[in-house]
């Protein structure tokens, strides 16, 4: 019995140690990122759709709630962003725009995950970050300066999202305090202290600065 014991703790620590963590992967994603400044400081905030009023948080359907429990990837990660769609689509294909003006310094992973982070400078001199992820196409590169007119991508249609098995058809939004992670923490938060740590609600935030 000791022997059974001592053999499936063996196993456990092992398991352990081949789970990722945001310290442990972090560097497999440094390559894609680009030490950007943007040009302007953000000047306002807007709905990342092109909707009737991108002022007006009422234009957009959140379908899932930042900081809710996971089971996709690791069972139990954290949801780091709001999922969202526009509230009345204007056309079959939904374009995604930046909520601010500011700089692309990361494009990163692939198919249904494709993303897209937008580095922003405010007026007090502080950086933020906006990603955007379940991108069909992507229509910017690292490096290139926006502003809340550019289209950076535009979303799957219901009928290509069915291709992963999926509902990948909405737009993934973080609003991050940093990107010390370089996009991992996406999928490896596992505690509010990592959450808090590094992303902001984007549903309060946009409730907020939309006002601005």
């Amino acid at each position: 019995m000791m022997i059974k014991t001592a053999l499936l703790g063996f196993l456990l620590v092992g398991l352990q140690q081949n789970i990722p963590t945001i310290d442990k992967d972090k560097e497999r994603w440094k390559p894609y990122y680009t030490d950007v400044v943007p040009a302007k400081a953000v000047n306002g905030w807007f709905l990342p759709f092109e909707t009737a009023n991108r002022k007006e948080i009422s234009q957009v359907k959140v379908i899932s709630i930042f900081g809710d429990h996971r089971d996709s990837f690791f069972k139990g990660h954290i949801h780091t962003a709001i999922d969202m769609n526009p509230a009345s689509p204007k056309g079959k294909y939904v374009e995604v725009y930046p909520i601010a003006g500011g700089t692309v310094c990361s494009v990163h992973l692939g198919e249904n995950q494709r993303t897209v982070v937008v580095k922003h400078r405010l007026p007090d001199g502080k950086i933020i970050f906006s990603s955007y992820k379940h991108l069909k196409e992507v229509y910017v590169k690292n490096g290139q300066q926006l502003d809340e007119h550019t289209k950076i991508a535009r979303l799957f249609t219901p009928q290509e999202s069915k291709k992963y098995g999926g509902d990948y058809h909405h737009l993934h939004l973080e609003i991050r305090k940093n990107f010390d992670d370089y996009g991992c923490a996406s999928w490896l938060t596992m505690n509010k202290v990592q959450l808090d740590l590094r992303f902001y609600n984007p549903l309060s935030f946009l409730k907020e600065h939309l006002k601005s």
